[in-house]
């Protein structure tokens, strides 16, 4: 059977009309780079109910942590800054216990720029607010957004070469998007760092006692199909390892 993975999904307000109910949802390039890897993504709501969470947890054999808003600073025991874009808290709960569950049973676990962020503040690590004001950073690291495009490549990131991710890919360097204000500062415990930005900033993350833990900072699922074909070895990866659960 093909594996089910959980997409984690985020609030959305319909501009049109404000005053709707809150929608939960991501862009289709998630699960479409799912489906192209050979799983079956489904969409996890916010869910206040834990043991409706815990029942979804269960039927899934992988899980992928989506980009997103930025975490709430306060996970992470910082003074929230001026910069800090629309948190929100019950997604931050919601999804570290979801990463929580999935390291007790080592399932298998992909976080892309909000998730990989997250498994850093769920694991005690933490986050500069704002690249732009908390690092002297050489590269734009948003540039993608502020080209309005996903697939604008503004990055060649240099991957550890003893890294599960370099194994995966069967390179030491990739190209690849930037579309984030905020970066891994303090490393969460037991978290390696496998590739940076030619700034040095962190780009990816993995927990090397597990068998498939790793986050990326960019949006590989945006050029995994025509742009940088490449990255679609990591959805493989994680499909084939939640395949084999």
């Amino acid at each position: 059977m093909l594996p089910l993975i959980a997409v984690t999904a985020g609030e959305i307000i319909d501009h049109a009309f404000p005053w709707a109910p809150v929608a939960y949802g991501k862009a289709h390039t998630y699960t479409d780079a799912v489906i192209r890897a050979g799983g079956v993504p489904f969409l996890v709501p916010l869910i206040d109910d834990i043991k409706s969470l815990r029942r979804l947890y269960e039927a899934c054999d992988g899980l992928m942590f989506s980009g997103g808003n930025d975490i709430d600073p306060m996970t992470y025991n910082a003074k929230p800054s001026p910069h800090s874009l629309k948190p929100s808290p019950r997604r931050d709960e919601q999804e570290i216990q979801l990463f929580k569950w999935a390291l007790e049973d080592n399932k298998p676990v992909l976080g892309i720029c909000r998730g990989m962020q997250l498994m850093n503040v769920a694991l005690g690590g933490s986050l500069y607010q704002d690249i732009g004001n908390d690092v002297s950073a050489k590269h734009n690291h948003n540039g993608s957004a502020d080209q309005k495009d996903f697939c604008h490549l503004v990055h060649k990131l240099k991957i550890n070469e003893d890294s599960q991710l370099a194994a995966i890919m069967g390179a030491s360097s990739i190209r690849t998007n930037g579309l984030h204000h905020q970066a891994v500062c303090e490393l969460g415990k037991g978290l390696v760092v496998t590739a940076r930005a030619e700034d040095d900033l962190i780009e990816a993350l993995e927990l090397p006692n597990k068998n498939f833990v790793i986050g990326v900072q960019s949006h590989p699922e945006a050029l995994e199909s025509d742009t940088e074909p490449q990255w679609r070895k990591l959805f493989e990866a994680f499909v084939d390892s939640a395949a084999k659960r």
